[in-house]
C-alpha cells in the first residue's frame, strides 16, 4: 500500500468523475472549442490546479477507506473502479480548458503522456504496485515544470 500511497498525489490532473464526461458529438465539441476564447496561462494554470487538487482529494479518500494493509487484488481493483477512471476524468477536464494560445504543443505533450500511462495502468494495473512501475513519471513531470503543480506533485 506505500506504493500505492505514495503514487496517490503524483498522480495528475484531477476533476475526478463528476463533471467530466465525453461529449456524443466530437465534431460538435470541436466546434465550440475553437469558438471560446483560449484562456490565459494563469487562468488555465489556476483552473487546472483546481481541477488536480479535487481529483487528487477524491483519489485519496478512496485511498484511505482501503485500510492500511490492503492486498494485491484490492489494490488493483482501487486501481480499475478508481483510479483509471478517474485521472481519465482529469485529463479529460484539463483538455477541455483549451490551452493557452502559444502552449499548445507543451498541452498536448502533457495530456498525451498522461494518456499513455492511463493507458499503461489500463492494461497492467500491477504497476501501481510495481516498484518501477510508476506510469505517471514523464506526465507528472512536465505537468510541474510548465505549472501544474497540483498536479505533477
Amino acid at each position: 500500500m506505500k506504493r500505492a500511497a505514495l503514487l496517490v498525489p503524483a498522480l495528475l490532473l484531477a476533476a475526478g468523475l463528476t463533471g467530466c464526461g465525453g461529449d456524443d458529438d466530437p465534431k460538435e465539441s470541436e466546434e465550440s472549442s475553437s469558438a471560446a476564447p483560449a484562456l490565459s496561462q494563469a487562468d488555465f494554470l489556476e483552473q487546472g490546479n483546481a481541477i488536480c487538487a479535487a481529483g487528487n482529494e477524491e483519489i485519496s479518500t478512496a485511498a484511505n477507506a482501503l485500510g492500511e494493509a490492503p492486498g494485491q487484488e484490492e489494490i488493483e481493483g482501487f486501481t480499475v473502479d478508481v483510479l483509471i477512471p478517474n485521472v481519465q476524468g482529469q485529463h479529460d477536464a484539463i483538455d477541455a480548458l483549451g490551452a493557452p494560445e502559444g502552449d499548445e504543443d507543451t498541452v498536448d505533450a502533457i495530456l498525451a503522456a498522461l494518456q499513455d500511462g492511463i493507458d499503461a495502468l489500463t492494461d497492467d494495473p500491477s504497476l501501481i504496485t510495481q516498484q518501477d512501475g510508476d506510469p505517471f513519471v514523464e506526465a507528472n513531470e512536465l505537468a510541474s515544470d510548465y505549472g501544474l503543480t497540483e498536479c505533477g506533485s
